[in-house]
């Protein structure tokens, strides 16, 4: 007898750790709440070896994104020329995919399609359930281009929804809508889930309010990550150089960034780099020892950190002490517990955030992308160490570090009273889930 399947939507893969632990959270959650089978993510095969381990099967997308097409530009910026690229291949894929979502034309038309297409309708056709990964993947701030993307994210979630399949959708960020027919699409898709979470307090309002739907708030799924038990950090650190419990330890995450939405992006974005750099240089001053790490690596130049790593890098002073971390060989619990080794973070990667408060380390997060950044921080009672992208300076990072060395316990105990209650919303989050 076949084991029954179940989808882990949207598509995303091993190189976002912080992705990773959120595929890995929503799949123990549901086998708690009687869900047993085969999970199924939406991702290539090439990239989601660590998750195979974990026995998460995948299956790879029906519509991937324009910039997949395009995975050897180094594609920081929106250019005008990337943006016509992009429209012109978004148009051919929405023509071949969009017929998959509409059942009586599907029945018509997907024997005309190749083999590799039928077989992934397949898993979605024989799946029993679909759940909607924590993230933050729905915001707009404007423009064409984000309505496609809120199009792009949708799809899959549509598509389970096309073959009657309940989809849940776990604790996710949501907001803003600042683009056409986006708060519409998404209350058309979302009001036909099973159960909505949204992970912190704005966006819980941003969907009650825009998209009149019923809204249950619950944290981030990553606070329930486990460590590798098996893995030792420090003695792994101290191989690398990295002076754990010697120095004062200071994580540091960075990404590249576009800066949707402003004309001034690439300004902006060199901005951010400046900023970053002038803040190692003064911690190494200071007598801190700065980790820059790397959490998410890709093939496509603006996700992948360690560019915006090495540009940082290239403009720091030559007597700066620090160390860059970079292995994808680890997965999403051995990089907690060397989050657990920094005694403090500043992490514009959010999960290198959510990693370390986890683990009651103080952090300073550069918010960008929506609303996670500071409905988290401020859902946790640390709005004041939330530092949105777009105000980024030398100065003030150095300031709020200040504070934050200053108020370092008052900090603490925050953030343990918040875990304690974190930790009981999980009963609550799996019997949301429960099948009956």
């Amino acid at each position: 007898m076949s084991k029954e399947k179940y989808l882990i939507l949207p598509g995303c893969d091993d190189s976002n750790r912080g992705d990773q632990a959120l595929i890995w959270e929503t799949v123990e959650l549901a086998r708690t709440a009687g869900y047993n089978g085969d999970y199924y993510m939406l991702a290539d095969n090439e990239n989601c070896i660590q998750s195979k381990k974990k026995k998460i099967r995948n299956v790879e997308p029906i519509l991937i994104h324009p910039s997949e097409h395009f995975k050897n530009n180094k594609n920081t910026t929106y250019s005008l020329m990337l943006k016509l690229k992009w429209a012109f291949v978004s148009v051919l894929d929405f023509v071949i995919a969009e017929p998959l979502v509409h059942p009586k034309v599907r029945k018509i038309i997907l024997p005309f399609y190749p083999r590799r297409v039928k077989k992934r309708i397949a898993v979605f056709q024989q799946a029993r359930a679909a759940f909607v990964k924590g993230g933050g993947f729905l915001h707009a701030y404007g423009g064409i281009t984000d309505t496609y993307k809120i199009y792009y994210f949708l799809y899959h979630i549509r598509l389970a929804e096309s073959f009657g399949i309940p989809v849940y959708v776990l604790p996710n960020s949501f907001g803003p809508f600042n683009a056409p027919f986006v708060a519409k699409m998404i209350k058309m898709v979302l009001k036909k889930c099973k159960c909505i979470m949204a992970r912190e307090e704005i966006s819980k309002n941003t969907l009650v309010n825009e998209c009149a739907l019923s809204v249950f708030k619950y944290s981030d799924l990553a606070f329930y990550l486990e460590r590798d038990e098996h893995f030792n950090a420090v003695e792994y650190l101290r191989k690398r150089n990295v002076p754990v419990y010697e120095k004062e330890c200071v994580g540091i995450t960075m990404r590249p960034y576009r800066f949707d939405g402003m004309v001034d992006g690439e300004k902006r974005y060199q901005k951010y780099i400046q900023s970053l750099t002038e803040c190692i240089d003064w911690l190494n001053q200071q007598g801190y020892f700065p980790v820059l790490i790397e959490h998410v690596y890709s093939t496509l130049e603006h996700e992948n950190d360690m560019s915006c790593i090495k540009s940082v890098v290239n403009k720091l002073n030559k007597s700066c002490e620090y160390s860059v971390f970079s292995d994808r060989s680890l997965n999403c619990e051995q990089l907690k517990s060397i989050y657990g080794c920094m005694n403090y973070l500043i992490g514009t990667r959010f999960h290198s955030v959510i990693f370390s408060l986890a683990q009651e380390v103080p952090c300073i997060a550069i918010t960008y992308g929506g609303n996670k950044g500071k409905g988290i921080m401020s859902d946790m009672e640390l709005s004041r160490y939330a530092i949105p992208i777009s105000d980024i300076s030398g100065k003030a990072l150095i300031d709020r570090f200040q504070e934050l060395i200053k108020e370092k316990e008052e900090v603490k105990k925050k953030i343990t009273k918040n875990l304690l209650k974190i930790e009981k919303e999980k009963k609550e989050i799996i019997e949301h889930l429960r099948r009956r």
